[in-house]
């Protein structure tokens, strides 16, 4: 199915890596325009670059840390409307992990990463982008929660919590920018197995005698504290959620806002 975004320009957040590369792949496989935004300059320039080779398309990478403060994502965001042209939609799915363990061992540090990583960085760059939507007719965003946000995980409180803010924020933008023909929805992940994981992959696989491809899903659904058995039995692939995220942000989704997708495998709560 196409998707009817050939000559639309979006902005992903987060999009270098993972999710949010496999939904840049899959935007420029049907004819969008799409800038990368990321901390990693070099990084989003190439991977840029890869895809408008691959598929004739207008792509810019774009460096920025979407966790700092100041004006540097309003930048980056109004960089790219001035190299593709009008915008048309955002995606945010970066929201990485770092510290883990029980609530009592989260200090103000802890909690103040996940606020700036997961919510600001939302906050800064769907705040960013609206007037372009609002200038331009409408558009669509949409932002990356967590499956955990109805199942939290014990070992990173802050992570849940900030994720479930990201998903209140979102509903509230889908209520107030309806009426500017701004569609806002959700994904809520599982257990994705993504590049993030290489580092540990094979210590993983030689831990539990299993094959690479199946070492990180083992590792979270035999481990006790994660408890994250899947119906269909293995972590999630980017391009599955690269796909979800191009639909939602085509018009093939016209009449879905405020929506909150789960795709997570089937994930045991």
């Amino acid at each position: 199915m196409e998707l009817g975004i050939r000559d639309r320009n979006f902005v992903l957040v987060g999009g270098t890596t993972g999710m949010g590369y496999a939904a840049a792949r899959q935007l420029a496989a049907d004819g969008a325009n799409v800038a990368l935004l990321a901390r990693d300059a070099e990084r989003a320039d190439v991977r840029a670059q890869r895809l408008s080779q691959e598929y004739g398309v207008r792509a810019v990478g774009i460096g920025v840390d979407a966790a700092a403060g100041g004006d540097g994502v309003e930048a980056a965001v109004g960089r790219a409307a001035s190299e593709l042209g009008p915008l048309r939609g955002l995606a945010v799915t970066a929201g990485p992990m770092n510290q883990q363990g029980p609530f009592v061992e989260h200090g103000d540090g802890s909690w103040d990463w996940y606020y700036q990583t997961i919510l600001m960085a939302t906050v800064r760059s769907c705040r960013a982008v609206i007037p372009h939507l609002q200038r331009n007719g409408g558009g669509t965003i949409v932002t990356t929660a967590a499956y955990s946000v109805r199942a939290p995980k014990v070992l990173i409180p802050p992570y849940n919590a900030l994720k479930a803010a990201v998903l209140t924020m979102s509903k509230i933008l889908a209520k107030t920018h309806g009426p500017d023909g701004i569609r806002v929805n959700v994904i809520c992940p599982g257990l994705f197995d993504t590049e993030v994981n290489d580092h540990i992959r094979a210590v993983r696989a030689e831990q539990y005698g299993v094959p690479l491809q199946d070492a990180i899903y083992t590792h979270l659904s035999s481990n006790p504290d994660w408890n994250m058995r899947v119906a269909l039995g293995r972590g999630g692939l980017p391009h599955e959620a690269g796909e979800l995220v191009a639909f939602l942000l085509s018009d093939r989704a016209a009449y879905l806002t405020g929506a909150v997708v789960n795709i997570d495998g089937g994930t045991d709560f």
